[in-house]
């Protein structure tokens, strides 16, 4: 009909969320269209929070991941062992539901239980929180606890850094 449709989303369109299929079906039926990405909460929720992505003390490397697949449960086509010790620090988008199954891979894949979690819940909003547990003992917070989402998780030593460096009351 000749009228502009305006999609907007948080963050970036292209992590983990559905800007790269909605482009395609656009692309698809030749209807123009425009990105305009935004910061990913994986690198600016953790900001908020005082987490550092990456931080010359702990890693040089990161993974991001997504906690679930389009039907809501662990992703089963992640190769874990290899996630489990490719990098340091893993961020996962949309986990907390399934983070115990999550946490159980990695460890029988051989990432440490000792490795500390923070579960970033509603990040850079007046309400944000940050639990921090360990990859051990990730399902029993979640268990009791039920953090708030939408969260980010982030696996590994960069966590450490909320204590010293997290700015965002």
């Amino acid at each position: 009909a000749g009228k502009r449709v305006l999609r907007l989303k948080g963050g970036d369109p292209f992590m983990f969320g559905r800007g790269g299929e909605e482009s395609q079906t656009l692309a698809k039926h030749n209807v123009p269209f425009r990105i305009v990405p935004g910061i990913t909460a994986g690198v600016g929720g953790l900001a908020y929070a005082g987490i550092p992505a990456t931080h010359r003390d702990t890693n040089h490397a990161v993974i991001f991941l997504t906690g679930h697949d389009a039907t809501g449960k662990m992703p089963a086509n992640v190769n874990w062992p290899a996630i489990a010790t490719a990098a340091p620090v893993l961020v996962m988008y949309m986990a907390v539901k399934n983070l115990g199954e999550i946490a159980a891979k990695l460890m029988e894949s051989g990432r440490s239980g000792d490795d500390p979690v923070a579960i970033v819940s509603n990040a850079s909003l007046p309400h944000q929180q940050v639990a921090n547990t360990t990859l051990a003992q990730a399902d029993a917070y979640v268990e009791t606890h039920d953090p708030p989402t939408p969260a980010i998780v982030v696996v590994g030593h960069a966590a450490d850094w909320q204590s010293v460096l997290g700015w965002y009351e």
